[in-house]
């Protein structure tokens, strides 16, 4: 036989760049593709669960009944002992989960038989017998009722009773109640789900790393150019500091903030308002940060903002390297860092110092923006794989961080010449790169959640909160031009004229070798795309629009450097321009200087304690000079114009046209204004209580916020005895309708309430003379009712006659049933006062309640909240630090005893959205048992002020916490759902019922 012949190898450089081509594209699929594996795993990897358990009555305890607001309403399951001897001792209810005219469970002895009623509807009754047990027991599969181990009744279609107290009226011997509070979302990663989540990270590290070295775009061209530092620099980090202390307040900071609180002791982030506390993954990257930073070092307002402080500073740090990396040799010019820096501020100042997600999508989108311009310069995968991660990573702060994928846009033209050049390997590579990518979302959306966790609270957000679809986009901008205020419509207005009027002009050169003429282009379509990207967030609140800062600001610097317009733009383009830029700034200085909460007090342009626009111009002018006036932005473009003909008949370069003109004064313009606002505000209120000068005491002279300055009335001392009342009509002595006392031990109370309808309830109440014997500085009197027109004052009796002082309760919140303290000071030499009341508002809902006066002083509402647990709302709790803030825990609220709610002009039922039933207020089983008093409090010192909030002592039903609690665990695999809350019997409402939720039909108050 013949030799073999040898086996010829192709060693050629072109055949071995192609295998080591390929080799490398496989490289990059395997370790993207596991990846990918790893993420899903560690998605569908099982969790510890918590299962905490309640059982009563508590081991030893002789007065059984106790509160126990659960949140979500419903356990998990419900198992009840009631023995007969229960039934037959009982003078109301043997067993009962609810407070009066409120759904759950009742079991009453009536007429011979026991009587099972759920949610008022009767479901079972059985004639009592001597000696005997019932038992209820309720879980997802329905409620069922055993007598003797007998099924008496049986209801798939119940769900487990809602509960807010667990009491009796009868004996408690044998009497039994066990249930598993639904604490569904309180879970700890299995030892399984952190080694896949460590796993995972390491190849996404690994994968990101890859990539970058192997697909970096042409090596002789730097990736990233480094600017060099500037004073711009210098002044943004001195305007960032500052703005901690002077920056307006944003409406839901305390939202974010209580709901980072709560998450220590829950071990994940709930809603803590709504959706019964529901998880808010995957949204919940910001809400990390801010829990970290709470823990760390304390939880005021002002500590906190150091958060969005650092948030605005990598932001500009990230677009001062885009613009380096952009421009190339013009990013040296001078005005660059300053055109930016001006931009910068106009999105930061008014949006930006928030503890809302947008500060932290931003510099999500702020980086994606800088590596998809890298990598379109460069056509580099590595740099286009680090821009999808983190546009995947601010889709974990909130769902408008789908506004951080706009600059991938751009990247698509290139990517597809890309893809066709590259073997089916490079393809397949470069599509399990993108998927890798964006699984960064698994350890920050999934890191102590289940999908089964995420699937559930998603559709509880569905189901309950009010949200838009993407084609109500206009809805974002009714809110933003009806309720906004100027400086926070500048931003968004100046963003759609600017995308419009590169479009307008953009078929009258192209790019060109112009840099500054290429980021305009470019930066305007990322805007536009960002824009329509933010119509798919399910809510259309104003604050939303910050999280498309990042292109608009690029842009927007842009156009302060160069004109949008061409050179050689027609007459018609020009006018069009000059139209849409006049526009959009003049509709932006006609929104109102208003800046509730709390920032508003020492801030100018007209009367800011009269918040009616119809008869208070509040917009920003000087003298007659209103901002909002076209005719001031027609003559700022005219001087330009003129300007610049002067310059050009003298043969010099013509910078400054009619655009950049009114761009740059209005942008300068509105920085300055804002700044001198803030910077006035505090001085203007001096010595008064605000924002500014709080936190200067807090961060650095160990302040407490509003605790540092807010006084109550408290008790001083007793009133003399009185003489004979004088009562007349339908007044009566006797307990008011409401179901606890005015002051903190039983007092003498009168009230014209006939619930019967028999009588119109009205009349007269003039209390007998109480002498003035004790300490004290006011006469303080406890009133409630529905409140209107009634006459209510209080006499004081001085040498020469009667001194009348008239009382004001908060009509706002005249429908609610709690007590409402009112205060008046004790006039010089008198000797007794007295109180009358006159009740002549006819109507069926009509009456009036009042209670023993007493003498009061102003004391440090430390007093007040000193060792007791309180619930600061969700407005201002960022600036009471130093209380002991209540939270949700184990599937139940705490029992606050304190409560603090700011006011300013919100109306009553936007600061106790709490318990909005509708959206699934957290905490309506607690406030089911409380009844609320409302002391008199005030904010010393200073100008005058709208009133700065309210303070509520908090009593209940019965006694709290009454009641054995234990936690076990069990494993839950992440694909497992439980029982959904998200359905009409939940909550016992009537869905689509039209009733208009607080949170939208005040938020115009919100976004001003």
């Amino acid at each position: 036989m013949g030799a073999v012949p040898p086996v010829l190898h192709d060693r050629s450089p072109a055949a071995t760049h192609r295998h080591a081509g390929v080799s490398g594209n496989r490289r990059v699929a395997v370790l993207a593709g596991l990846t990918i594996v790893l993420g899903l795993l560690a998605v569908l990897a099982p969790v510890n669960a918590d299962m905490p358990l309640v059982t009563w009555p508590k081991a030893g305890d002789a007065t059984p009944s106790t509160v126990l607001p659960l949140s979500p309403y419903r356990p998990l399951d419900f198992d009840a002992t009631i023995p007969c001897q229960t039934l037959r001792t009982s003078s109301g209810s043997a067993l009962r989960t609810h407070a009066l005219d409120t759904p759950g469970l009742d079991v009453v002895a009536q007429a011979g038989q026991a009587r099972f009623l759920v949610d008022g509807v009767e479901v079972l009754a059985d004639p009592l017998r001597a000696n005997c047990a019932y038992r209820v027991h309720a879980d997802a599969t329905g409620l069922r009722i055993f007598r003797d181990g007998t099924l008496l009744r049986s209801r798939p279609d119940l769900l487990p009773p809602q509960v807010s107290e667990l009491s009796t009226t009868g004996s408690a011997v044998g009497l039994q109640v066990a249930l598993h509070t639904d604490a569904r979302y309180e879970s700890a990663p299995s030892a399984w789900k952190i080694a896949l989540l460590l796993a995972h990270l390491g190849c996404l590290f690994a994968v990101l790393v890859l990539a970058w070295r192997r697909w970096r775009g042409p090596q002789s061209m730097r990736v990233l150019t480094m600017p060099r530092v500037a004073a711009a620099d210098a002044v943004m980090v001195l305007v960032a500091a500052a703005w901690v202390v002077l920056g307006p307040v944003n409406m839901d900071d305390g939202w974010y903030l209580m709901m980072a609180r709560n998450a220590g002791g829950t071990g994940y982030l709930g809603n803590f308002v709504y959706m019964f506390n529901a998880t808010e993954n995957p949204f919940v990257l910001s809400q990390y940060l801010l829990q970290w930073w709470g823990e760390l070092g304390g939880w005021s307002l002002w500590w906190m903002r150091l958060i969005p402080m650092f948030c605005g500073l990598v932001t500009w740090a990230l677009l001062r390297v885009v613009f380096a990396t952009m421009l190339g040799r013009a990013a040296k010019f001078r005005a660059v860092p300053w055109a930016l820096l001006v931009a910068h501020l106009v999105w930061f100042l008014s949006y930006g110092m928030s503890l809302r997600p947008e500060p932290v999508i931003v510099v999500c989108a702020a980086a994606a923006l800088l590596f998809a311009e890298a990598s379109n310069l460069r056509h580099s995968i590595g740099a286009l794989a680090l821009a999808t991660t983190f546009a995947a990573l601010a889709l974990t702060a909130s769902p408008s961080g789908l506004v951080a994928a706009a600059p991938l846009v751009l990247s698509v033209p290139w990517l597809v010449r890309w893809l066709r050049r590259q073997p089916w390997s490079g393809r397949i590579a470069a599509l399990l790169l993108a998927a890798a990518s964006a699984t960064v979302v698994v350890p920050v959306g999934f890191a102590d959640a289940t999908l089964g966790d995420v699937l559930e609270a998603t559709d509880i957000h569905r189901w309950y909160y009010l949200s838009f679809p993407w084609y109500e986009e206009f809805e974002h901008y009714n809110t933003l031009l009806d309720t906004a205020g100027w400086a926070r419509r500048l931003p968004v207005l100046l963003a759609l004229a600017l995308v419009a009027v590169v479009a307008l002009s953009s078929g009258r050169g192209g790019m060109g070798r112009d840099p500054v003429r290429r980021l305009l282009i470019t930066s305007a379509i990322t805007t536009a795309a960002a824009l329509v990207l933010i119509a798919f967030s399910p809510t259309k609140w104003v604050s939303h629009f910050h999280a498309v800062a990042a292109a608009p600001t690029v842009l927007l610097a842009a156009a302060l450097l160069r004109s949008p317009l061409p050179r050689r733009a027609g007459p018609v383009v020009v006018g069009a321009s000059m139209v849409l830029i006049i526009g959009a700034i003049s509709l932006s200085f006609a929104g109102d200087n208003w800046w509730v909460p709390f920032s508003d007090a020492g801030q100018r342009f007209g009367e800011h304690l009269n918040p009616d626009p119809q008869t208070n111009n509040l917009e920003p002018h000087f003298g007659p000079l209103y901002l909002r006036n076209p005719l001031l932005w027609i003559g700022v473009a005219l001087l330009a114009h003129l300007w610049a003909r002067w310059r050009r008949r003298h043969g010099r370069l013509v910078r400054l046209v009619p655009d950049r003109a009114m761009l740059g004064v209005a942008s300068i313009g509105s920085v300055l204004l804002l700044v001198a606002l803030f910077c006035y505000a505090p001085i203007g209120q001096a010595p008064g209580w605000t924002v500014a000068r709080s936190g200067w005491q807090t961060l650095f002279g160990g302040g407490c916020g509003l605790a540092s300055d807010v006084r109550v009335q408290l008790p001083s001392g007793r009133l003399g005895p009185p003489t004979q009342p004088e009562l007349s009509g339908d007044f009566l002595t006797g307990p008011a309708p409401l179901p606890a006392e005015p002051w903190s031990e039983p007092t003498t109370s009168w009230h014209d309430d006939r619930p019967d309808g028999t009588t119109p309830g009205v009349g007269r109440l003039v209390t007998g003379w109480y002498a003035l014997s004790g300490p004290g500085t006011h006469v303080t009197v406890p009133v409630a009712g529905r409140l209107a027109d009634q006459e209510l004052r209080v006499e004081f009796a001085v040498s020469d006659g009667i001194v009348a002082e008239e009382l004001h309760p908060e009509l706002r919140r005249s429908a609610l049933r709690e007590w409402q303290q009112l205060a008046v000071e004790i006039p010089p030499g008198a000797k007794s006062a007295r109180v009358v009341a006159v009740d002549q508002v006819t109507g069926a809902q009509s009456w009036l309640a009042v209670a023993e006066p007493k003498l009061t002083e102003a004391r440090p509402i430390t007093e007040l909240t000193r060792g007791q647990p309180v619930l600061a709302n969700h407005v201002n709790a960022p600036l009471w630090p130093c209380v002991d803030q209540v939270g949700v825990r184990d599937g139940i609220t705490d029992t606050p005893t304190v409560r603090l709610t700011e006011f300013e002009t919100l109306p009553p039922e936007w600061l106790d959205n709490i318990s909005y039933l509708e959206w699934g207020g957290a905490w309506v089983q607690t406030t089911r048992q409380w009844t609320q008093t409302r002391l008199a409090a005030e904010l010393p010192g200073g100008p005058p002020r709208l009133t700065w909030g309210n303070a509520f002592v908090i009593r209940y039903r019965h006694p709290v916490g009454r009641f054995d609690l234990s936690v076990s665990q069990q494993i839950r695999w992440g694909w497992t759902r439980l029982p959904t809350l998200a359905r009409n019997d939940y909550p016992v409402i009537e869905r689509n019922s039209g009733a208009q939720p607080p949170r939208e039909a005040d938020r115009q108050v919100a976004d001003r």
